[in-house]
């Protein structure tokens, strides 16, 4: 008699809960959401080792003098944030487990932004990436075999800040038009103040500077928005139903009217950002039945 023994498929190891006060996603290219937290869901990202939830790398800048002790502070940046992950994937089965190996790195690209989303007590922050793919993976076993396995995944932000909930504020409108005669057509003149829009103030409730983005709603000539001395002038008519929105982030400045490119046609303009920590008053002048409102986006250094 011969005996063949071999070892059974190795049951996938359900990882407890690794995460009780955190909240964790990823939000793929393609809009589909990933709960990163529920073992139940086969994907599981495991407390140990993650990187990219804390401070960004920072450059400082500084200069030195042999007529001055130390040094003098010339500024910082930010460096493109390191991600890493580590990841359990797995089902009962191998058919299964193929399955959902390929839909979740398939979710992980070079070029296609996902959303990386995170959220302590009632406040949500987001971190968007792209696969970095640095670094070969080794298998020490046959995973379809197994029906599990742990992978490290290696990604980065481009924009290392992390991204709360949009600030809006708005939209404002100029005051109704007064007459410039009494109701019986006899004088004194009333002049409308029709150019002025009320008040306009906006905070910024991040770590570091926030760059507006204006939506201005036809009819409105002239029309022109800003903080401080930076002020926005449109150099044409916004018309009655039309929409134009003015991103002020220097790394993508863009003009858009009715969703076409008028980023040219806008011209040279200064912008300026809504620094950290406090509420500032806005430059919100214009003529016309239209509105104007504002957004931002508050940037943290950490994800909570």
């Amino acid at each position: 008699m011969v005996l063949i023994l071999s070892a059974p498929p190795v049951a996938p190891p359900v990882p407890p809960a690794q995460w009780v006060g955190l909240g964790i996603e990823w939000v793929a290219p393609d809009g589909t959401v990933w709960d990163l937290t529920d073992p139940s869901k086969g994907v599981v990202l495991v407390r140990d080792g993650v990187e990219g939830l804390h401070f960004p790398r920072v450059e400082k800048f500084s200069s030195a003098s042999r007529a001055i002790p130390g040094k003098r502070s010339r500024g910082w940046r930010a460096l493109a944030r390191d991600v890493f992950w580590r990841v359990y994937i797995y089902r009962d089965s191998s058919a299964a487990w193929l399955e959902l190996y390929r839909r979740f790195f398939d979710s992980i690209h070079p070029d296609r932004v996902g959303t990386w989303r995170v959220t302590a007590g009632d406040q949500t922050r987001e971190l968007r990436l792209t696969g970095t793919f640095d670094e070969p993976w080794v298998y020490d076993r046959d995973p379809l075999y197994r029906g599990w396995a742990l992978y490290g995944v290696a990604m980065e932000a481009d924009q290392p800040f992390w991204a709360g909930a949009p600030i809006k504020r708005g939209p404002w409108r100029a005051p109704a038009p007064v007459p410039f005669f009494d109701a019986d057509g006899s004088p004194p003149l009333h002049i409308s103040q029709g150019s002025t829009f009320a008040s306009a103030r906006i905070p910024n409730a991040g770590d570091v500077d926030a760059w507006p983005v204006w939506t201005l709603e036809g009819p409105l000539d002239p029309v022109e928005v800003g903080i401080g001395e930076a002020i926005v002038q449109v150099p044409f008519p916004i018309l009655d139903g039309q929409v134009l929105r003015i991103d002020t982030d220097p790394r993508n400045v863009t003009a858009t009217l009715d969703g076409a490119d008028v980023t040219r046609l806008l011209g040279f303009q200064r912008f300026a950002p809504v620094p950290p920590g406090g509420e500032v008053p806005l430059h919100v002048a214009a003529a016309g039945g239209g509105a104007v409102s504002v957004e931002l986006v508050p940037l943290y250094f950490r994800a909570f």
